[in-house]
């Protein structure tokens, strides 16, 4: 069966590749909204969870990769590692 799924997920990539570059130009998008965040203060940015450091590193991830999911990524990851407060 896992074979079959993922002998669908290819041909499904090859035949649909214009919505692989829709998905390519959402991420550019995404991409440009990112560098309005960096005009916001770092007061601003810790707010929304995120660094100047990490924005950095969004910016520089490939067109491939979704930048909005990244950020997510990131900001669950940071949660995580904050020690609770009782």
């Amino acid at each position: 069966m896992r074979e079959y799924v993922a002998h669908e997920a290819r041909s499904r990539l090859n035949a649909f590749s214009f919505s692989t570059l829709r998905q390519l130009v959402r991420n550019w998008r995404c991409r440009k909204q990112l560098l309005k965040l960096h005009g916001l203060d770092d007061y601003q940015l810790k707010d929304i969870g995120l660094t100047r450091g990490q924005l950095r590193h969004l910016a520089g991830l490939p067109l491939s990769v979704d930048p909005v999911w990244e950020a997510d990524r990131i900001r669950l990851l940071a949660s995580r590692q904050k020690p609770e407060r009782s």
